[in-house]
């Protein structure tokens, strides 16, 4: 391709001639060379399964180094390109000798390792070996001894095993003896099973009418609870307060969350980890009765208190989101 002259001055024709041919030059060597290394080096198998990234770069350089002589003809660039062009397959050479001499270090440590494995095991045969050889030259001498040996291992065994099964009994019946009286305390409260878990639903009689704070009453009601939690450090538990319709939504919501948290605050202060429990306020927005009676609304008011799993919680959280 013939490239425009950088001297723009006007010569006759004859006398242009040695100009053209200059203009029109093959590319430079570093060029040329930079073409031959690269086409070179990707042929190379190894170059392109362990030197993918700096042959993917010398590539980019190459096109580059094209572009600029292609384009501007600048032979200063596009030398520098090529030098460029051929550090990238040095580069990608000795990556890819690094990465060999890394797999077969790996291999020979393999081998090494499988070598004093198998010398470990013959080592191991030959010993139980003269060991079994010993213990078969004394066995007419010591075969009474063992009898009476293997005897008193059976009695220890037995009374060992005895006792472990008296011993598993004997907890399991005090599980079941705990579960059954903790059922009983979550009946008392009213409890119920649902797909969040055991729900309690604590009314309006732990509080005084307007207030957040814990009636004397409540102590009773809640040390169930409590007991259930201390034995169970595995489960959490999510309070939610609720409220009538009467007043503002955004008092009812800061009411309903002050009560949740004064029943969290309990629970706290006996014992439990503050990380297991949850606790908001929903004020008015998940009426169980109607708000336009006392009676329904003294049943909204109400703090409900789920008992869950990690996983439980997760979901109802996000489903009241």
């Amino acid at each position: 391709m013939l490239r425009p002259c950088r001297n723009s001055f006007k010569v006759p024709l004859l006398a242009a001639l040695p100009i053209l041919a200059a203009c029109s030059t093959a590319a430079p060597p570093a060029l040329q060379q930079a073409r031959t290394n690269y086409q070179a080096a990707q042929q190379d198998p190894q170059l392109s399964k362990q030197a993918a990234v700096p042959l993917y770069e010398a590539n980019q350089l190459l096109q580059r180094a094209e572009r600029v002589w292609n384009q501007e003809g600048d032979r200063d660039e596009v030398r520098h390109l090529g030098y460029m062009v051929d550090r990238k397959i040095e580069l990608a050479r000795e990556q890819a000798q690094q990465k060999t001499a890394e797999a077969q270090a790996r291999e020979l440590s393999n081998q090494a390792q499988k070598l004093a494995a198998e010398r470990a095991r013959e080592a191991d045969n030959a010993q139980r070996l003269a060991h079994q050889r010993a213990l078969e030259a004394q066995q007419a001498q010591q075969q009474q001894q063992l009898h009476a040996r293997e005897a008193e291992q059976a009695r220890v065994q037995a009374e060992q095993a005895r006792r472990e099964s008296l011993e598993q009994a004997r907890a399991a019946k005090e599980a079941q003896q705990r579960n059954k009286k903790l059922q009983q305390e979550l009946s008392e409260l009213k409890a119920r099973q649902t797909e969040r878990g055991y729900e309690l639903t604590l009314e309006g009689v732990l509080f005084e009418f307007d207030r957040a704070a814990l009636k004397p009453g409540a102590v009773r009601s809640l040390m169930p609870l409590v007991n259930f939690l201390r034995e169970n450090p595995d489960q959490t538990i999510s309070i939610e307060g609720h409220t009538d319709s009467l007043g503002s939504d955004a008092y009812n919501r800061d009411l309903s969350e002050r009560r949740a948290e004064a029943v969290r605050d309990f629970l706290v202060q006996n014992g439990i980890d503050p990380e297991r429990i949850t606790a908001r306020g929903l004020g008015e927005a998940y009426p169980v009765a109607s708000n336009t009676t006392e009676a329904g609304r003294q049943q909204n008011r109400r703090v409900n208190i789920i008992i869950q799993s990690n996983e439980q919680e997760r979901t109802a959280q996000q489903r009241v989101r």
